[in-house]
C-alpha cells in the first residue's frame, strides 16, 4: 500500500498508547544489517533432497535458499517533491535480498522473502538518505481440485520523502518514517487456460512517527488474473479498504476538528495491471498500471476525493545486472474546496 497517503496528527489530547520512536531514535540500519547477514548465509545454495526408493515414507520436502547483494547508482529529479526550487541529485544505493522456499510433495509451499535498500544522495544534504526494509512469510496449501488456501504475514519499514498533500492541509511533502504490519489470508481458484481468481482479506496497523497519525486498516481484494506467454500477466482487481485512526478526529465542512470524534476512511479502488515479458528469457519487461481510487471520510466529507493514477515501468536484465526506469502520474480530484 505504498501509495497510501499518511495523515498529520491533530494537536489535541492523545490516548494513552505507547509512543512511537522519533525518526532519530529508530535504528533503521539494524533491519538492513539483518538482511545482509541473511544474504551472506544464503550464498550457499542448498541441494534438493532426494526421496528414498521406499513408498511408505513421509513426503519429502525441499529447501531452496538464495540471496544476493547489489550496488547501483542513478539520478533522481526533484528529491523533495516540491514545486518551489526543486533539488535534484545523483545517488548511490546498496540493496540485499534473501529468499527461503520450502516445497513439499503434498503441494504445500512455505516462502520467506526479505529485502532492504539504502539510497544516499550526493547533492541534497537536507535528506539523510532514503531507505526501506521489508519481510514476507507466506504459507499455501492445495485444497481440492483447482483451489489453494494460504496466509501471509508481511512487514515494511520506510524512511522516504513522500507527498501527503492529498490528505493534509498544512503538510505537502515530508520525510516519512513508519512501520506497516499486515496479515492476509488468501484463496486462489484456477479456472483453467491460465486464468485464476484470487480473493484475500487483510488487516493490520500502520504506525508513523513525527507529525503523522497512525491507523488500522482492514479490507478485502478480488482479482481476475490471466497469465500467457513468457510468464506474462494481465490482471483486473477491485479492493475495499477501511482506515480507522487512533487519535485523529473528524472535521467539519470548514476543516475544523470536532472534539470527541474518531476519523475513519472508506477507500474502494479499481485497478488494472499489465506485466509483459518480451522474450523467452524475460530480459525485457514492461509493467503498466492504471487505477481509480475513491476516498470517503465518516464526517462532513471534507476529506473526500477521487484519484486517477497511472504508472509505467521498464526493466532490462541481460545477465546478473539490470537497468530499470519508470514514471508515475496521479490526478487527485478534491470534492471539498481545500485549495488542492
Amino acid at each position: 500500500m505504498a501509495d497510501q497517503p499518511p495523515n498529520r496528527k491533530n494537536r489535541h489530547e492523545r490516548t494513552n498508547r505507547p509512543a512511537m520512536k522519533r525518526p532519530g531514535e529508530i535504528s533503521d540500519y539494524r533491519v538492513l544489517r539483518m538482511v545482509l547477514f541473511l544474504g551472506i548465509l544464503g550464498l550457499v545454495r542448498l541441494a534438493p533432497l532426494r526421496a528414498a526408493p521406499l513408498t511408505n515414507l513421509l513426503p519429502v520436502s525441499v529447501w531452496d535458499v538464495s540471496a544476493r547483494v547489489e550496488a547501483g547508482f542513478g539520478y533522481k529529479h526533484n528529491v523533495l517533491l516540491t514545486s518551489v526550487a526543486p533539488e535534484s541529485s545523483p545517488f548511490v544505493s546498496v540493496a540485499a535480498d534473501a529468499s527461503f522456499i520450502r516445497l513439499s510433495e503434498t503441494g504445500s509451499e512455505l516462502t520467506m522473502f526479505f529485502l532492504g535498500q539504502d539510497m544516499q544522495f550526493t547533492d541534497v544534504p537536507s535528506v539523510d538518505g532514503e531507505r526501506f526494509a521489508s519481510g514476507t512469510i507466506q504459507f499455501a496449501r492445495p485444497l481440492g481440485l483447482g483451489n489453494k488456501l494460504g496466509i501471509q504475514l508481511s512487514s515494511l519499514y520506510l524512511n522516504q520523502v513522500m507527498d501527503v498533500s492529498e490528505s493534509e492541509t498544512n503538510l505537502a511533502r515530508m520525510l516519512v518514517q513508519g512501520v506497516e504490519i499486515l496479515l492476509t489470508p488468501k484463496w486462489i481458484h484456477t479456472l483453467g487456460a491460465g486464468r485464476e481468481v484470487r480473493c484475500e482479506v487483510f488487516g493490520g496497523p500502520q504506525l508513523y512517527g513525527g507529525d503523522l497519525d497512525s491507523y488500522w486498516q482492514t479490507g478485502a481484494k478480488l482479482a481476475l488474473v490471466q497469465t500467457y506467454g513468457n510468464k506474462s500477466e494481465l490482471s483486473l482487481s477491485s479492493q475495499f479498504a477501511h482506515w480507522l485512526y487512533e487519535d485523529r478526529e473528524q472535521t467539519d465542512a470548514a476543516g475544523a476538528t470536532i472534539p470527541g470524534t474518531t476519523m475513519a476512511y472508506w477507500r474502494p479502488e479499481l485497478a488494472g495491471q499489465w506485466r509483459h515479458n518480451w522474450d523467452a528469457k524475460r530480459r525485457w519487461t514492461t509493467t503498466t498500471k492504471l487505477g481509480w481510487l475513491w476516498n470517503v471520510d465518516n464526517g462532513s466529507g471534507y476529506w473526500n476525493y477521487n484519484r486517477l493514477a497511472f504508472s509505467q515501468g521498464v526493466r532490462w536484465r541481460p545477465g546478473s545486472w539490470e537497468i530499470t526506469a519508470g514514471g508515475r502520474f496521479g490526478v487527485p480530484i478534491q470534492h471539498a474546496d481545500r485549495g488542492i
